[in-house]
């Protein structure tokens, strides 16, 4: 019989106990009137642009702009890649 590591132990936890607080959060989200919804809405929108990227989302976002033959869309990867990379708005 294998055993975890208490570092493995505490890490499940913890993965268990943020699982369970997004969907208390998400919950809460749900019964918001629809004004404070898209407020929550925008907030996550902004968060998102203004996150860097790991190196991994990074690589993936370069395949797809290699593996892509249509111009705009090459184009909206590399803006999505600079903003990725840098955070927030587009540094180029």
């Amino acid at each position: 019989m294998w055993h975890l590591r208490p570092s493995r132990v505490a890490s499940c936890a913890h993965r268990r106990i943020t699982v369970t607080f997004a969907r208390e959060r998400i919950s809460e989200i749900q019964r918001l009137p629809p004004t404070e919804q898209a407020e929550v809405i925008q907030f996550a929108y902004r968060l998102d642009a203004e996150r860097m990227l790991s190196g991994k989302e990074l690589a993936a976002l370069a395949q797809r702009m290699i593996d892509t033959a249509d111009p705009v869309e090459k184009l909206r990867i590399r803006e999505e890649l600079t903003r990725g990379f840098y955070g927030g708005s587009s540094h180029a």
